[in-house]
């Protein structure tokens, strides 16, 4: 048997999952009308997409089939496509033989499980679940109240929902890993540069218009296919991957089968070996097509709901968002095809043909994960633009992250990239940038060249306030107008009445004079500098 090797982090989970299973349950659940105490334990583990979720579970399923020889395992996920993967792996390291012989492990989709367990004679010990965010379906909740006693561990990235329900009907409580921008800085997710399509495209604004919605509470995928399925948005979407993504390989993510065929042969016909599949794709085909890709004999998978989880290919270097969705889950199980790490790998370019960006931000962003588990918040975007406002044509695309970005920085590299940053308008807009690199995205009506560290930009008409080289607010705009002076001072004026002189890197050392005359705790609380520091003037 191959000796299963973990990193740092997977063996830190994976020894937190032990105690948590070892642990007496204190939930109730029913069982034929009557309420009885739970006897396993029950947990569901938040890692990454690309972290090796499935290593740390047949890690687990080791150790409790060493522990428990007579225990059984049932391995359960939500599509027959991952079943498979899930026994390769178990067999890439012995787990599925060891397990045999103790008669102790199966893996099953959940389907044919709901069809079956009554044929089933023993008992599971421990129930693993991947991709644990389906849990919430009914035929999950059947199988818990089945087997009340059996120890439960549920696998995901996404432990959230777009309807807000909660997992701890099911689970007992959640175990989150590192944060992605942890995992990147320490090498084992890949880089990324970020592009997408400008608010004010053809497609942003169709997508705002987009009304009908799904079962499932998302985008409708016959008004998708009606709305986005035209020949100059397709070829948008290739000039886009020719701009960004030229001579890399890549998957496309598709609203649905005629979607994904017309982008492939678009593709094809201008030189990318690129081919389409989704999950009714014969099942020899599909397999072939894979390895094709993985070989790299082909550039490019063009795919409809069939790679968003369980694939597994590390060099993708870049992923193609074709088709909205408001769903947070989907959103970065797409994402994370694309952030494995590879030797031959530099980055991943993430090329955002419909404004996903704006309703999830990047795929880096924090995200509260506890309060999505526990359903107080839902995984889901929201449209927030008018929809009668008018708006300016403008099918560029935008560059909202660089990898560069992402790099690990000391405080003086960081201060010298900031150094850079200058203001930039569109569409009567103002940002801040870097270069191609986007620090603040234009949404203010304007911003004044810096003076040193320091900025006055206006919120709305006759609101003034100052703002940093990282595009953070340093003094929220509640002036008429503000003029920063060489010397660090600014003259800022609130009314006809109330006029003053600052030195700005001490503005906000006096707590009283604050709620006096500012009317504000200042960007640091109480302020950083001690009130000897005090320069304010009055004028």
């Amino acid at each position: 048997m191959n000796t299963l090797r973990l990193y740092d982090y997977q063996e830190q989970m994976l020894r937190e999952i032990e105690d948590v299973l070892s642990e007496p349950s204190t939930q109730y659940v029913l069982t034929g009308g009557n309420r009885r105490l739970r006897q396993g334990r029950s947990v569901m583990v938040q890692m990454p997409t690309g972290t090796g979720k499935t290593f740390l579970m047949a890690a687990v399923i080791g150790r409790f089939l060493d522990r428990n020889p007579q225990g059984g395992v049932w391995i359960v996920a939500h599509r027959r496509e991952l079943v498979a993967q899930i026994q390769e792996i178990l067999a890439r390291f012995g787990i599925g033989r060891l397990a045999e012989r103790r008669n102790g492990i199966r893996v099953m989709s959940i389907q044919w499980l709901s069809r079956h367990v009554r044929e089933i004679q023993t008992a599971p010990g421990l129930i693993v679940v991947d991709e644990a965010h389906h849990s919430v379906a009914p035929t999950y909740q059947k199988l818990w109240e089945s087997f009340p006693e059996a120890r439960k561990l549920g696998m995901t990235a996404t432990p959230c929902r777009m309807q807000k329900r909660g997992f701890p009907p099911l689970f007992d409580q959640l175990l989150t890993s590192w944060s992605i921008n942890e995992f990147i800085r320490k090498g084992r997710l890949s880089l990324y540069d970020y592009v997408v399509i400008n608010r004010n495209s053809e497609e942003q604004i169709t997508i705002d218009g987009l009304k009908k919605r799904g079962a499932d509470g998302d985008f409708s995928t016959v008004e998708m296919e009606e709305k986005l399925n035209t020949e100059a948005i397709i070829g948008r979407l290739y000039k886009s991957v020719e701009r960004y993504a030229n001579g890399k390989k890549g998957i496309v993510y598709a609203i649905d089968i005629r979607h994904a065929r017309k982008i492939a042969e678009l593709y094809a016909r201008n030189g990318m070996r690129a081919e389409a599949i989704d999950s009714k794709t014969p099942a020899l085909r599909r397999k072939r097509v894979v390895e094709d890709f993985k070989a790299g004999r082909i550039d490019c998978l063009v795919n409809v709901n069939l790679f968003d989880e369980g694939f597994d290919c590390p060099d993708v270097e870049f992923i193609q968002m074709a088709r909205p969705t408001l769903s947070l889950s989907k959103y970065m199980q797409m994402i994370g095809r694309g952030l494995r790490v590879h030797p031959d790998k530099k980055l991943c370019v993430i090329i955002d043909n419909v404004g996903l960006y704006r309703l999830f931000g990047l795929p880096n962003a924090e995200r509260d994960w506890p309060a999505m588990f526990a359903g107080e918040v839902a995984g889901k975007g929201s449209l927030r633009r008018k929809r009668k406002e008018i708006r300016v044509i403008n099918n560029d695309m935008e560059i909202v992250a660089s990898h560069s970005h992402l790099l690990p920085q000391s405080k003086e590299e960081r201060e010298r990239y900031l150094e850079r940053v200058e203001p930039f308008e569109k569409d009567g807009r103002w940002g801040l940038r870097v270069g191609e690199e986007i620090i603040l995205n234009p949404i203010y009506m304007k911003i004044m060249p810096f003076v040193g560290k320091y900025s006055a930009f206006e919120l709305i008409p006759n609101n003034w306030g100052v703002l940093l080289r990282n595009g953070k607010q340093y003094i929220p705009a509640q002036f008429r107008s503000i003029e920063i002076l060489p010397d660090g001072d600014a003259i800022m004026t609130r009314n006809e009445i109330s006029r003053r002189r600052v030195h700005l890197d001490t503005t906000f050392s006096d707590p009283q004079d604050r709620w006096e005359w500012w009317g504000f705790k200042g960007p640091f609380g109480e302020g950083p500098h001690s009130s000897s520091g005090h320069h304010m003037l009055c004028m």
